[in-house]
């Protein structure tokens, strides 16, 4: 595959938008908060496997926020292909494909290996810290499939303690499908005149993509390995990859357009909320809570509100050069910048705060000590491992766009004549 190759050589360059999203560490930190919160009260809750039912009528409220893993999908589809998009609509310099693939194993792999071993070396391979003799074991096929992200298809009570890692694996098969996709659209928009059809025909395959990876959902709706594999799970990212596409044919329409930008942005944010309520508002079925359980027209509402969310904020910055302030604030900010380790570690935590209780404590009691002992100890674990482990390999990364944050007087893409 060729490095580069530009579809067209623009007299100017384009205005493609927006250089570093402001809210996105911020959106990461809010996620970060409500996926712990989920995982303490499934941790807490003294009957095995009861997936929330202890919580009574809380239940239905705590299965559903599980928006925040929809949230990481579609910032990480914008955020990925959005140097890939950009080259495929305005026809400039495509990104080197070395430096991609330098980047990304940069930034999942040193820490994910870490953590990986020396949580294998404190749970063992049955994966627990109290279990008996006879406990299943990982056969050695699923302690390699982890280091290889695959073992949410492989599973094995030795992944258990590494955190919801699945998802990780589910974000490597997406890294790995971004530059075959970007060439295959490359040489089929080869001859395809003007930014706004080379949109046209990536927005449609988009919606192609998503309309049957959600189909393909129902194959096995119960079997996790199936809903969790990159043709079941890829609909998640589409919102993002979508945003990234169409981003470089509004951006010089909103850009410096302050109350432009704030109508379309507030009206994307309350249609993204009205999504997640009518998605909040399904039926709770205890097999099918987690977002990776999401099925047909919930899994469409969920990548929508969460679409829609990334789609204002993108807007906001254009017009505005801000971010709400519940995204863009210290402590979120500083939060979602170590949210990977955060989101690796927490279950460790969480599953040593429960080995200390035991089952003699109440569910309240439990929750308390998991929350108010377990969140600072994740948090000074995470802010421990991005010091020391992943920020000396993320300085390492280089550029994998050859764009530039524009000019407000950038020129805009030409329609097709």
């Amino acid at each position: 595959m060729p490095d580069v190759a530009p579809l067209g050589a623009p007299d100017r360059k384009p205005d493609v938008g927006i250089g570093t999203l402001i809210a996105g560490d911020g959106v990461r930190g809010v996620g970060a908060l409500f996926v712990f919160t989920t995982h303490v009260c499934l941790l807490a809750d003294p009957v095995p496997n009861n997936n929330l039912l202890s919580y009574g009528w809380a239940a239905p409220i705590l299965g559903h926020i599980d928006l925040a893993l929809s949230a990481f999908f579609v910032l990480s589809g914008y955020l990925i292909a959005r140097p890939y998009a950009r080259a495929y609509v305005a026809g400039t310099r495509r990104p080197r494909l070395r430096n991609y693939v330098r980047n990304r194993v940069l930034r999942v792999v040193p820490v994910f290996y870490l953590m990986t071993v020396l949580v294998l070396l404190r749970f063992g391979l049955d994966g627990r810290l109290d279990a008996p003799t006879n406990a299943p074991k990982s056969d050695a096929w699923e302690v390699i499939s982890q280091f290889l992200f695959l073992q949410g298809q492989t599973q094995g009570p030795s992944s258990i303690p590494i955190g919801p890692a699945w998802s990780i694996g589910a974000e490597v098969g997406f890294y790995i499908i971004i530059p075959f996709a970007a060439y295959g659209a490359y040489l089929a928009a080869a001859r395809l005149r003007g930014a706004y059809r080379r949109a046209a025909l990536a927005l449609a395959v988009i919606a192609l993509v998503t309309v049957v990876s959600i189909a393909l959902r129902a194959f096995d709706k119960y079997l996790f390995a199936w809903l969790t594999s990159p043709p079941a799970i890829l609909y998640g990212f589409m919102p993002g990859v979508a945003l990234g596409i169409a981003e470089p044919l509004f951006a010089q329409h909103v850009r410096e357009r302050a109350r432009l930008a704030k109508n379309i942005a507030w009206s994307a944010f309350a249609l993204g909320l009205l999504c997640a309520i009518v998605y909040a508002a399904s039926d709770y079925d205890p097999r099918q809570t987690p977002i990776h359980h999401a099925l047909g027209v919930r899994a469409l509402l969920a990548a929508l509100a969460s679409g829609l969310l990334f789609a204002g904020l993108v807007v906001l910055q254009l017009g505005t050069d801000r971010a709400p302030r519940v995204f863009a604030n210290k402590a979120m900010l500083w939060l979602g910048a170590r949210s990977y380790s955060f989101y690796l570690v927490h279950i460790w935590v969480l599953l040593e705060l429960d080995h200390i209780l035991g089952r003699g404590e109440s569910i309240e009691t439990r929750v308390l000590v998991m929350g108010l002992i377990g969140f600072p100890l994740t948090v000074l674990s995470g802010a421990l491992s991005y010091r020391f482990v992943e920020r000396p390999f993320l300085e390492r990364k280089q550029r994998t766009t050859q764009h530039a944050p524009p000019e407000p007087a950038a020129a805009a893409l030409e329609p097709a004549r």
